[in-house]
């Protein structure tokens, strides 16, 4: 018997005399009484036992992030599956453990413990959010679509399901629904960058670029923009006047970044080369066209390009060494 019941028992005896109560309603009431407390000390204790659990699962997941970082693999492992068995039902200690799971390189058991967190807690956002964000890495789209529908459901406005119901929907093909969540990510988080340049890339993609250059215009200016996010809304600006022809204004917004870019691709120096040579820039567009040939000898665009850069008297500036072109185009 608990000391809490024992005293209890002492007190009510000498209270009423608990032989000597004869009532059955007494009798009745004092019987719950007892039974409270000893209900409330079971919950206290069985609450001590989830709460030194989840301080050993999280310990657990610490001591194998610090072996990890250490280099030791294999002993980070074993702190990770001894986190596994002692994991609580504890929605953050579970999302640690996921987390862990996931740096690890076990992304398949990360997402599943996600997935656990939900079942016991279907109103998670930042588990809903994670999950979607996992599953899309995975490559598993249909599931991370349904985790951002989910994520979306349980809070309409937050901005990091937006985000992934944006970034699925266009996955899935479905530019209208992508552009609805985005301008609804911008409406909730309207200094948020980088949300500002995936609604302006949607634009261009439905091929509305007078709408996609003001807001590429006001991110590439925004006080909160970081250096790659200024240099990335100049070039997307550069893309979006090409698309609409504007030559001039295109290469000024292009040329300045076209050599700060953290990466180019084929496809990039490509249209930079097309800028440049629509603008009358024959060496700029020469040394564009060889880069894209470099990175990509087969890129059908960048090949007609060079053709035509050949018919201009500008071969051996364009290609790489050894690189034909083919015969070209017969006259008309």
């Amino acid at each position: 018997m608990s000391r809490c019941l024992r005293y209890f028992l002492n007190r009510k005896q000498a209270a009423v005399g608990w032989t000597t109560i004869g009532a059955p309603a007494s009798r009745f009431r004092v019987a719950a009484l007892i039974i409270g407390i000893v209900a409330l000390n079971g919950c206290a204790s069985v609450r001590s036992r989830l709460s030194h659990r989840a301080a050993e699962c999280s310990q657990l997941c610490e001591e194998s992030r610090s072996a990890r970082d250490a280099g030791r693999k294999d002993q980070a492992e074993q702190y990770l599956d001894a986190a596994i068995r002692r994991r609580p039902r504890d929605a953050d200690t579970q999302l640690q453990l996921a987390e862990e799971l996931w740096s690890s390189g076990r992304q398949l058991a990360a997402a599943e413990e996600v997935t656990k967190v939900l079942e016991s807690s279907p109103n998670d956002i930042h588990a809903a959010v994670r999950l979607a964000q996992m599953q899309l890495e995975i490559g598993r789209t249909e599931a991370a679509y349904q985790a951002a529908q989910l994520a979306v459901r349980i809070d309409p406005a937050c901005p990091e399901a937006l985000r992934m119901k944006a970034i699925l929907e266009e996955r899935r093909g479905d530019t209208d629904a992508a552009l609805t969540a985005a301008l609804r990510l911008v409406d909730a988080s309207p200094d948020d960058v980088e949300a500002v340049l995936q609604l302006a890339m949607l634009y261009r993609r439905r091929g509305q670029p007078n709408r996609a250059a003001p807001l590429l215009r006001s991110a590439r200016q925004h006080s909160l923009a970081t250096l790659e996010q200024r240099e990335e809304a100049g070039w997307q600006l550069g893309l979006a006047y090409a698309d609409s022809q504007r030559w001039a204004d295109a290469q000024a917004a292009m040329h300045p970044v076209v050599h700060e870019r953290a990466t180019m691709t084929a496809e990039d120096w490509y249209q930079y080369a097309l800028v440049e040579s629509q603008c009358g820039h024959a060496e700029q567009a020469v040394a564009a066209a060889h880069q894209a040939l470099v990175q990509q000898p087969k890129h059908p665009a960048a090949n007609e390009l060079a053709r035509k850069l050949e018919m201009a008297g500008t071969r051996t500036a364009v290609l790489p060494a050894g690189f034909q072109t083919g015969a070209p185009a017969r006259p008309q």
